[in-house]
């Protein structure tokens, strides 16, 4: 009789058992090495779920956390400004004295921003600058370095933040078959050239991505060695480089880019890490909105970003990096999903120790969809089969998926929104954390679908 009864009992619960607990194939991936969580928004039904309380690394998903946080604090319009002061007069085209930079932290200036400032300057007849460029770093002070990353498969710019942020702090290097200016260096870097006598020119085949046939390296003078192979169809094509950072980087490219228009001057520089007193204003330069900034980071995985929002998000706007991650980690605790074992390290996801659950992240998702930044979040994140990181992925659902991804060593992960048949949304977080993950792209896609298939 008691057997009748376990049996009965068993059976009760399998057909009492939700159709998304059945029904989930995880494919070939591990099973101990997955967390999954999926819900439809609207209904409140769980579609999928697998160990959806386990901690996992969650790689770049976490510039999801960070999106959300500067987009509370900062607000999708708050912009950021880039000034260049002077006490010093103008006489005779002649800026007597330093030009002193104002780091804003903006991290998407660009040379095109900084040319604009710099025809500011000459509106104002300025054409030689007799003192030196001052670099104002006062906004932050012990930023976190992101060290050891460089093999990781997003991890395209681990260049650390700064207040004086300007193209990433690398540079663009542009082929061209021309032997009198082979290679184009962006931004123009004062005393720095490239050596490309190690390069050899193969014929006129396809190039593909100059990154998977060239090397780079800095020599202790400024040099850029590369060493590979080219053919003439890489005409036009980049490759990026990271050799001087920081304030030198910033010295250097202001000195390139002003002897471009013709200036002269500012040959030396200094650093302030305290505040210098305002001048004239004589440039400046309103950053792109908040917006933007959310944007670039979630479409492109960009790290520098992802870091410089989380210290542009500090109340005061100056101090140092672990005050700024504070403020991010007090804020977690406020929020209203659970966050209790979270771990957040840089707010970037370039780190080994973060950590969340599958199930919370889809519940920071939920709450973000019905609220009022849903429609700039949303708008933010690759899109299946058409942009970012998700450009040549997921085509079977071109436009349906709209999904952050990450990826490092040993972790493989996918976060944001599915739309189902109805027009509903699909809250949906996967993660991967294991030896293998790195060769997991092709599982983890079909594994996206096959939630989505459920969630029909």
């Amino acid at each position: 009789m008691l057997q009748k009864k376990t049996i009965k009992i068993g059976l009760l619960a399998c057909l009492l058992m939700p159709m998304w607990a059945q029904a989930l194939n995880l494919g070939t991936l591990r099973a101990d090495e997955v967390a999954v969580f999926a819900q439809n928004v609207q209904t409140k039904q769980v579609v999928a779920e697998h160990r959806a309380d386990a901690l996992m690394n969650p790689a770049s998903t976490m510039k999801l956390v960070t999106a959300w946080h500067s987009l509370n604090v900062l607000g999708a319009q708050h912009r950021v400004h880039t000034y260049w002061h002077s006490r010093a007069p103008i006489e005779n085209g002649v800026l007597k004295g330093d030009l002193v930079w104002r780091g804003s932290g903006d991290p998407l200036l660009n040379q095109e921003d900084v040319l604009g400032m710099m025809k500011q300057l000459q509106a104002q007849g300025i054409r030689h600058i007799q003192g030196k460029l001052v670099l104002d770093e006062s906004l932050w002070q012990n930023i976190p370095t992101a060290l050891n990353f460089n093999d990781d498969g997003e991890a395209a710019f681990t260049v650390n933040p700064h207040p004086h942020m300007l193209n990433y702090h690398v540079v663009w290097l542009q082929y061209s078959p021309n032997e009198a200016a082979r290679w184009q260096v962006h931004p123009p870097l004062a005393h720095v050239t490239v050596n490309d006598d190690l390069v050899r020119r193969v014929g006129n085949g396809a190039c593909g991505m100059l990154k998977r046939r060239l090397k780079s390296d800095w020599s202790a003078d400024n040099v850029i060695v590369l060493r590979g192979n080219v053919t003439a169809a890489c005409a036009q094509n980049q490759l990026y480089s990271k050799g001087v950072v920081g304030a030198e980087y910033a010295h250097k490219a202001f000195l390139g880019l002003w002897q471009s228009l013709g200036g002269t001057g500012a040959q030396t520089f200094s650093v302030s890490q305290s505040p210098i007193p305002a001048g004239r204003v004589l440039s400046r330069h309103a950053s792109l909105p908040v917006s933007e900034m959310v944007n670039r980071m979630n479409k492109y995985s960009n790290n520098v970003i992802a870091r410089s929002l989380v210290l542009l998000a500090h109340p005061q706007n100056q101090g140092d990096g672990a005050q700024a991650l504070s403020v991010l980690r007090q804020r977690l605790t406020q929020a209203p999903w659970d966050t209790k074992a979270w771990v957040v390290e840089n707010g970037s996801g370039l780190s080994r120790i973060e950590r969340v659950s599958a199930r919370s992240m889809s519940d920071m998702l939920k709450h973000i969809d019905q609220s009022a930044m849903q429609a700039v979040f949303r708008q933010s994140l690759p899109i299946a089969g058409i942009d970012g990181t998700l450009r040549n992925r997921l085509q079977s659902m071109r436009g349906q998926l709209f999904l952050k991804t990450g990826t490092l060593n040993g972790v493989k992960a996918l976060a944001g929104y599915g739309v189902n048949k109805r027009g509903q949304t699909i809250a949906l977080s996967i993660f991967i954390n294991g030896p293998e993950a790195n060769h997991t792209t092709e599982q983890l896609d079909a594994l996206a679908m096959r939630i989505m298939d459920l969630a029909q």
